[in-house]
């Protein structure tokens, strides 16, 4: 069982930014009046192996795009269940505002509430900014470096043997870190899109404790609305607050409906 579910946690998605890109061509092609675009997936998984295994998940992208500013709303649910058991779930809620959206130099605040149950993290909160500059911004390609800081709080739990005995562990850190990213997009033709981010976080108190991740999405679009996704995600840090593993790495597919 616990390879198993070693097996599973390296299935588990940051996938946050990359949704945040996976929008930025929908955002830049309805225009400049005021309007809501967004889109919606759903998956579902059956496995019959020695065991029955199910699960699925539900993301939802929705932007508020302005004039001026840009409100983007972000949800990510995923569960897998085997013979009655829960043994996954993990999920998110980002709000994210962008100021100024039209300018080389922009700024954007935002807010997130996550979990991920077989890491042994009951709550993560987060909330910061970041300054934006764009130098490269239009229908066929985008490139932007972010800079910032956020504050996150986390309540976590986990459970180790000793002596025959299962100890349950608690923690709850606050930490401030800095922010820094970079990301990329290009259109290579109308039906295929590419997008690529990179981020570098580290603690305030100690530079040396970082996070690094790299996200990519192809999208390739089906017809109008709908749309087929490949993802890759890949996160390290060097030095976890809790004992779980530095490197986590998923690979995702999916159909997408745009609205």
């Amino acid at each position: 069982m616990r390879y198993l579910l070693l097996l599973i946690s390296f299935f588990i998605s940051y996938s946050l930014q990359a949704q945040i890109l996976n929008i930025e061509k929908a955002r830049l092609d309805e225009g400049d009046s005021v309007h809501w675009v967004g889109n919606i997936s759903l998956n579902y998984r059956l496995i019959n192996q020695q065991i029955t295994t199910q699960g699925g998940g539900l993301k939802t992208n929705f932007a508020r795009v302005g004039k001026i500013n840009d409100l983007i709303l972000i949800s990510d649910l995923s569960f897998l269940n085997s013979e009655g058991f829960d043994l996954l779930q993990n999920g998110f809620l980002h709000g994210r505002m962008e100021f100024l959206k039209n300018r080389k130099l922009s700024y954007e605040v935002f807010t997130q509430l996550q979990f991920d149950q077989v890491k042994g993290m009951n709550e993560r909160f987060l909330l910061g900014g970041n300054f934006r500059f764009s130098p490269i911004k239009s229908k066929k390609s985008f490139l932007a470096i972010g800079i910032g800081t956020f504050y996150e709080n986390e309540n976590w739990h986990w459970l180790t043997e000793q002596d025959g005995e299962t100890i349950i562990h608690k923690a709850k850190p606050s930490i401030a870190r800095w922010n820094t990213y970079i990301t990329y997009r290009a259109d290579f033709s109308d039906n295929v899109f590419f997008n690529i981010m990179s981020y570098f976080q580290t603690k305030y108190s100690n530079v040396r404790e970082y996070r690094l991740s790299i996200l990519a999405n192809l999208n390739i679009k089906i017809s109008k609305k709908l749309y087929f996704n490949n993802n890759f995600t890949l996160w390290y840090e060097n030095r976890p607050y809790v004992p779980i593993d530095k490197l986590n790495y998923s690979i995702k597919n999916g159909i997408g409906y745009n609205f």
